[in-house]
């Protein structure tokens, strides 16, 4: 679609909306900026629908799998660099317009907004597309006219009327799920599940909640999620649980040197300021971890003012940083494997043997550097991911960490199939992925992590955002 300039219409909108946003606002007179306020928000639903209508047609190509995405949500979180669930709406509402064309109109015209579209979403989600497409024009005309709360009447209907008695088990079964994401330092669960499913759960929780006993200040819903984490520990302590990567499943807990000096009070500029190193022979050997990356690494303009270095908070395996007091405490009753890693590229300097199959302190060490899935965009956590031998073992390549990174499943077979190519600089630590034809991919390069929450060449005081939802 082109216009007769030869200018195709996204082109001329990039260009509108170039002047656009160089726009003096505080000049508008009142009646001018309240009707380009009712424009622009039209315009942004217009958008919301354009967008939709091109992501469907981009994921039913399955066009995503040339730039090495799993997925056109995977896709939409690596160039939109939106989250996983934003993504993953975001094709889910593409796919629900393409099949509700009276709803996809209205929307085209800026009359219903992206939340009027979730809302049909989720209607859709519980009686199925066939059953809303009867009402495809009722749904638009309540969405172009009314405000969400009247939509959501309109479905509310349409869903009593198609399954009144509620789902059928088989049906309830396939609707399960269950989310893990984060959210203000708190881990936060959502999901449903069939009503068998749900009782079994509720047994469980039930023989391990217990009623409170005196002087027991939890509420019922604090005892309920201390049973299910006990549930959790208990499987991971004594459960046939599946090993992982050829490990037994743990919690696993990054903790830099720093926090090791200074203790609990290690974010308390006052203790590291008057007692930086008291603590005992073994002092010396990593207080030079502390000086902000070493030679090369960026200047920390505080520094000059006499303000300490922020010391590494350290790093919980599927959630994120978490304070010294709580690391410290997950230290009292955990073994300790020591991980030696180099200040500038990330590479561990201390880890083991080399062996043809990766072992498990070797992968604890892939663990610490690359997190999860080094290939640029790729949210997969560490645990889901292969050791991949740079150089292959039949040509010669040796099993030891600088020549293994972590990769995917999907990934891995990029490389070995899909001829793209890999390369790990060791130098710097950083991870650049190169197309089949030989141009470079526009993602990455990836760098690897040099500390708990730090990666290599971040500047001084830069913390890493959470991990990526596990869902």
């Amino acid at each position: 679609m082109r216009s007769t300039s030869g200018v195709s219409p996204v082109e001329c909108l990039r260009a509108d909306l170039d002047e656009l946003v160089t726009v003096d606002v505080v000049a508008l007179p009142d009646a001018t900026l309240r009707s380009d306020l009712l424009d622009l928000m039209a315009a942004r639903n217009q958008l919301d629908a354009a967008i939709a209508s091109w992501l469907a047609s981009f994921d039913s190509r399955g066009l995503y799998d040339e730039d090495a995405c799993k997925t056109a949500a995977v896709w939409v979180r690596a160039y939109g660099r939106g989250s996983p669930r934003a993504a993953s709406a975001l094709v889910k509402r593409a796919h629900m317009l393409r099949d509700l064309p009276a709803v996809a109109e209205a929307a085209g015209r800026g009359e219903v907004s992206s939340e009027h579209v979730d809302r049909i979403r989720d209607l859709v989600q519980d009686v199925g597309i066939e059953a809303v497409q009867r009402g495809d024009q009722i749904l638009a005309d309540a969405a172009a006219q009314g405000d969400l709360g009247d939509l959501t009447v309109v479905c509310g209907r349409i869903r009593d009327y198609v399954d009144p008695d509620g789902p059928e088990p088989e049906e309830a079964f396939e609707k399960r799920e269950l989310t893990l994401s984060h959210q203000r330092g708190m881990v936060m669960l959502r999901g449903r599940l069939d009503p068998e499913g749900g009782a079994a759960i509720y047994e469980a929780i039930d023989a391990l909640m217990r009623p409170p006993g005196p002087g027991d200040p939890r509420t019922a819903a604090q005892r309920r999620a201390d049973a299910l984490v006990d549930l959790a520990r208990g499987a991971l302590a004594h459960g046939d649980l599946p090993t992982v990567s050829g490990m037994r499943p743990q919690v696993g807990v990054l903790i830099p040197p720093s926090l090791l000096l200074y203790g609990p009070d290690a974010n308390d500029p006052r203790t590291r300021m008057h007692a930086p190193y008291d603590t005992g022979t073994d002092a010396p050997d990593i207080a030079h971890l502390l000086d902000g990356g070493g030679a090369g690494a960026p200047t920390d303009p505080l520094a000059a003012l006499g303000v300490p270095p922020p010391v590494e908070p350290a790093w919980l395996n599927w959630f994120g940083p978490i304070p010294p007091a709580t690391a410290k405490r997950i230290l009292c009753d955990s073994d300790i494997w020591r991980i030696v890693l180099d200040p500038t590229t990330g590479l561990p300097l201390d880890v083991g043997r080399a062996h043809r199959l990766v072992p498990y302190w070797i992968r604890r060490a892939l663990y610490a550097r690359d997190r999860g899935c080094r290939w640029p965009g790729c949210p997969t956590p560490a645990p889901w991911c292969d050791a991949h031998h740079l150089y292959e073992w039949v040509r010669g390549g040796v099993t030891r960490v600088e020549d293994l990174i972590l990769l995917c499943r999907y990934h891995h077979v990029c490389v070995h199939e899909g001829r793209w190519r890999i390369h790990l600089d060791p130098a710097t630590g950083q991870v650049t992925v190169t197309r089949p034809d030989g141009t470079p991919h526009d993602l990455g390069p990836t760098r690897p992590w040099t500390t708990p929450t730090t990666q290599a060449n971040d500047p001084p005081g830069t913390q890493a955002e959470d991990p990526p939802d596990t869902s």
